[in-house]
């Protein structure tokens, strides 16, 4: 159980994430100043360097949250799906998106100018959970030998890159369907980059229904549809 210190303290870094993501949505990343945020929740720029000494370690932590929310709202829509548990997992993503632009944006916008996540730190395993949480309906699909590329006895699939090969065996797929994963991923993540940065804009149309069409043409060529 946590202490009383450490329940406080754990309530402070989080009003500070709070005011940190108030600035980046009125002036992005690069205008994040950790004096601004400690002054706007009352505290001094000496009692905030007590939780972030500088503001890539803040950034940082912004980043792995964002990341693992995403991450938790897919997962749980595709959980929750009653049909088409990879469409569901694709239309959660659209929606955190739109829902949260400024936060999608730091995740996969524009690279915040002299900031550099830790290698192999909490924003990488963060960002691999995000794809992570598409991959069940995948794994399904293979199991009932329905995936359309990498199937037992269909085509043979081109050797999947090494980090394809790692994930693949941190998931239990293995590499082609790994590759198929990763693809269906990027389509479904390149739709809803066009939709949250505006590129989508000159449709004379809700882009809602185009979404869903594209996601459920993904899953039917896929065979993850059930």
């Amino acid at each position: 159980m946590a202490t009383r210190r450490e329940r406080l303290r754990e309530q402070t870094s989080a009003e500070i994430k709070a005011a940190a993501l108030t600035h980046l949505r009125e002036g992005g990343g690069a205008a994040l100043s950790l004096r601004a945020v400690a002054l706007s929740i009352g505290m001094s720029p000496a009692g905030l360097y007590r939780y972030y000494p500088n503001r890539d370690a803040l950034l940082t932590d912004l980043i792995a949250d964002g990341f693992a929310a995403l991450a938790e709202e897919v997962a749980r829509a595709r959980d929750a799906a009653e049909g088409d548990a990879f469409v569901a997992a694709a239309l959660a993503y659209r929606a955190w998106a739109l829902a949260h632009p400024h936060e999608f944006a730091l995740l996969y916008g524009t690279p915040i100018p002299d900031y550099q996540a830790p290698e192999s730190g909490p924003t990488s395993n963060a960002s691999r959970n995000v794809g992570a949480a598409f991959v069940p309906p995948i794994i399904d699909a293979w199991r009932r030998g329905t995936l359309r590329s990498g199937t037992p006895g269909g085509a043979a699939a081109e050797p999947a890159p090494t980090a394809l090969k790692t994930f693949a065996a941190a998931v239990d797929l293995p590499p082609e369907a790994a590759a198929v994963a990763f693809a269906a991923w990027t389509a479904i993540h390149g739709l809803v980059v066009l939709e949250t940065f505006g590129h989508l804009a000159w449709l004379d149309e809700d882009p809602a229904p185009l979404a869903e069409s594209r996601f459920r043409a993904l899953s039917l060529d896929l065979g993850t549809a059930p």
